[in-house]
């Protein structure tokens, strides 16, 4: 199924000169793009780390080199540092070549930069973007979030048993030294895991061209209530790129199309009792998804209002019944 659908994909971009980024199954933010077959092999180990790396080069050149058998490397992930883009290049369920004898039990995932520059690489969007990356990696897995916080030194080599996030100097018998003492590790991990005291930074999914499913549709959705005329497909198609570069114009954000941490906050709308239109269809949709089975009319009733606070519940958030900013940030993930 999966074969002919991108068969379909293919014959559409053939036919309309367009090139749609293929969208990975792994993590669907992420950007499909395979590393050549013979810079990885099969997995026969089962992933329970992730490990952080610094391209040292750039991200197309990265990718690139991911793509040349000449390379004898490979990585699961790459992360543009401008926007944190993040490209998939090797499926998780395989072995990517990246840290040595540590590789069956890793997945990794590649920083564009230099070790020797971090202020010019290590942005807020790649953290941020990794971090999320990271997160879904554990999940998807039931394993705990023990990210290593560089107390012992950025270059020390703790146990895997203490840490299961770890950069690529910190693993046994390494040459190389990523992503570097420039790397924030105490930001990482409250990233990743939540920092003490209580305060989380909050992230959100990277959804851009070619992404489709609910989050698009909310997308789309929240799009419309601000005013642009949108058809709501779950494709984030031209129209839908388009009309977020606008959005994102008009409320003096960086116009790249892509909804991210610094837009997903400004696009979503307090929605509550009493409200109607496209934001409360969007949040009658994303109910839905979580098994609610309720009308999506576009009317905040009685039945929404319940559904939400179950919702709210079931993700330990305060039940008010009222749609902010850390109940919409629940419902994109």
């Amino acid at each position: 199924m999966k074969n002919l659908f991108r068969g379909l994909v293919a014959s559409l971009c053939f036919a309309t000169s367009v090139q749609p980024a293929l969208a990975s199954t792994d993590y669907p933010p992420a950007i499909w793009n395979p590393a050549a077959s013979c810079n990885y092999s099969a997995r026969t180990a089962s992933v329970s780390h992730v490990t952080v790396h610094t391209t040292q080069g750039s991200y197309a050149g990265s990718i690139s080199w991911f793509q040349n058998c000449s390379a004898g490397v490979s990585a699961h992930y790459v992360i543009r540092s401008s926007d944190g883009q993040v490209t998939q290049m090797v499926r998780e369920a395989d072995k990517a070549w990246h840290v040595g004898n540590s590789n069956g039990y890793t997945v990794g995932i590649e920083h564009e930069g230099y070790i020797a520059n971090p202020s010019a690489w290590y942005t807020t969007a790649m953290y941020n973007a990794s971090a999320a990356l990271t997160r879904d990696i554990l999940a998807s897995r039931s394993l705990s979030q023990k990210v290593y916080d560089g107390s012992a030194g950025w270059s020390a080599v703790p146990s895997d048993s203490l840490y299961n996030v770890k950069g690529h100097v910190n693993y046994a018998s390494q040459s190389h030294t990523d992503p570097g003492s420039g790397w924030d590790w105490p930001r990482y991990k409250s990233l990743v895991a939540g920092g003490s005291g209580g305060t989380t930074t909050t992230t959100w999914p990277l959804v851009q061209y070619g992404n489709t499913g609910e989050r698009v549709r909310t997308i789309q959705y929240l799009l419309q209530q601000w005013g642009y005329a949108l058809t709501v497909n779950a494709s984030f198609d031209t129209a839908t790129q388009n009309a977020v570069k606008n959005f994102q114009s008009s409320h003096g954000l960086g116009a790249d199309g892509i909804v991210g941490n610094a837009t997903w906050p400004v696009l979503v709308i307090l929605t509550q009792q009493g409200d109607a239109g496209a934001k409360v269809r969007a949040v009658q949709s994303q109910l839905n998804e979580s098994g609610a089975g309720i009308a999506v009319d576009g009317a905040f009733g009685p039945a929404t209002a319940t559904a939400v606070k179950n919702f709210q519940t079931s993700k330990g958030l305060s039940a008010d019944g009222v749609v902010g900013d850390n109940t919409w940030n629940k419902m994109a993930w």
